[in-house]
């Protein structure tokens, strides 16, 4: 399972520790992301930036079962799994990272596999539910993580797991497209994060794999999201607002934002950023907690979980969205309200 050790109000102001030998090219990021150039190098500067690093990948830590297999795919039938649940090595490969720790690492890549074993040769999984969705929810984690690896002087240590991977992730995308009949099509339009899902989904396997039509592709999912957008900031879901899911979304698109777009379409993007991550702000009270009212998903448990579980807050997604966006502009209102909800997870309140 996901732990990340409690810690005190006020270790929480402390500095990061100097950038790990691993990422010594990719100095941490200072604010100013946006004024740097799309690619690996500015996505690297993003992770490793102490916003961030603070409430994600400090302490975080997942465990799985011996085989890789995570949350529900420990006691799955091949029949009816979970792909998208494998996302979570993403923590370990990252935090390893940044942790110079070469078993957290390598215990990241475990969980990728399990899925990834999976995979037919034309880039299905059999069994998995939504084959569209599942898989972007994945690779949505998996990608980003694989580049800050390749990024890594740990880079050579992994080479033949990240080949394996990363051949594997780009079939993957590429199936999936497939799948919902083609570039720019989607399996639901009524969750907006869903398209930035997609977008940073195929723009990390494309970054990845060296494969521009992924890159592409991925152009138009980013796009999608951006016209769905209320001019209030809310990224609808299912016809109304949801706190928890918007901030998926955000996530998404900040990484999408870092590593991908270029031009007029980071322009976009990012205005489209500013009102969405200030909408995000607007939910969060002055103690951490999230104000849920109206929410679509995630309030009153309206859906369950595939465990059975109701969804509620998404606390997770919430303070890193806020934390991203801090780097992103600049702007210490989100790290102050990504530290608050932090410590209201009950992650980070000693």
């Amino acid at each position: 399972m996901i732990w990340v050790r409690r810690l005190s109000v006020a270790g929480t102001i402390l500095a990061f520790l100097a950038l790990p030998r691993g990422l010594m090219g990719a100095p941490a990021a200072t604010g100013n992301a946006v004024h740097q150039p799309p690619g690996i190098a500015s996505l690297v500067r993003l992770e490793s930036s102490p916003a961030v690093v603070d409430v994600a990948y400090r302490y975080g830590q997942v465990t799985a079962a011996a085989d890789g297999a995570y949350g529900p795919n420990v006691s799955a039938p091949r029949s009816a799994w979970y792909l998208e649940y494998q996302r979570a090595g993403a923590t370990d490969v990252i935090a390893g990272v940044l942790r110079e720790d070469p078993a957290l690492i390598a215990e990241g890549l475990r969980i990728f596999h399990f899925g990834l074993a999976r995979e037919t040769r034309i880039g299905g999984f059999p069994g998995s539910a939504w084959p569209f969705h599942g898989t972007a929810f994945f690779l949505s984690e998996a990608a980003p993580a694989l580049l800050v690896l390749r990024a890594s002087s740990f880079a050579p240590q992994f080479a033949a797991e990240l080949s394996w991977q990363t051949l594997r992730m780009q079939r993957a995308a590429h199936y999936m497209v497939r799948w919902v009949g083609g570039p720019g099509k989607i399996d639901d339009h009524t969750k907006d994060h869903r398209w930035y899902e997609a977008a940073i989904a195929l723009g990390a396997a494309g970054v990845l794999a060296g494969d521009e039509q992924l890159v592409q592709w991925s152009h138009l999912y980013a796009q999608s999201g951006m016209r769905q957008q209320w001019a209030n900031g809310v990224m609808p879901e299912d016809g109304g607002h949801d706190s928890g899911y918007q901030a998926l979304g955000l996530s998404s698109a900040v990484r999408y934002l870092v590593l991908v777009a270029g031009g007029r379409l980071r322009t976009t993007l990012y205005r489209a950023l500013q009102l969405g991550e200030q909408w995000e702000l607007s939910r969060i009270e002055s103690d951490g907690s999230v104000n849920q009212a109206g929410d679509t998903r995630t309030a009153g448990c309206r859906e369950r979980d595939p465990a059975g579980q109701c969804k509620t807050v998404f606390y997770a997604p919430i303070y890193t969205a806020l934390a991203r966006w801090a780097v992103v502009s600049g702007d210490p209102r989100f790290q102050a309200a990504a530290t608050l909800v932090w410590q209201r997870s009950g992650y980070g309140n000693g």
